[in-house]
């Protein structure tokens, strides 16, 4: 049965249509996905913490920072986390160490938009180059 409406491509979780067409569909009866499409900033806290999820992008995401209220742009990892209940939700990081590492990954090929990875934090590291501890991570593929 043809609705005579013109559904758009679909491009990652959701569906669109194109609003121009003869009918829409009755949002009362559809089926809601299992994704959130607001965002939280993951700040883990022990080592060990890991998140399971599916690269998306790394993104600039503009922060103010506390100290000084000087407004700043992150670069952020976005990827997409699959909670245990199979819910999906999207998390940032700005980790210097981190985007830097999946930036590598996509320049060099080894993870394109949708890989599965595993996020796992190694805790802080003093830097060799000066007093600061930066974050350390461990980033792997995962095979579905």
């Amino acid at each position: 049965m043809s609705t005579g409406l013109a559904k758009a491509e679909n491009k990652g979780l959701v569906q669109s249509f194109d609003l121009s067409g003869d009918s829409l569909p009755d949002l009362s009866t559809a089926r809601e996905v299992p994704a959130d499409l607001t965002s939280e900033y993951w700040t883990p806290e022990k080592e060990g913490e890991f998140k399971l999820g599916f690269f998306q992008r790394i993104e600039s995401s503009t922060y103010t920072d506390e100290k000084s209220g000087e407004v700043i742009e992150l670069p952020c990892a976005i990827f997409i986390e699959q909670k245990s209940d199979k819910s999906l939700t999207t998390v940032r990081n700005g980790s210097k160490r981190l985007v830097a590492a999946l930036e590598e990954a996509v320049n060099n090929g080894s993870i394109e938009s949708g890989t599965p990875l595993k996020f796992a934090y190694l805790g802080k590291e003093k830097n060799k180059t000066n007093s600061y501890l930066s974050d350390r991570w461990s980033v792997r593929p995962l095979s579905a």
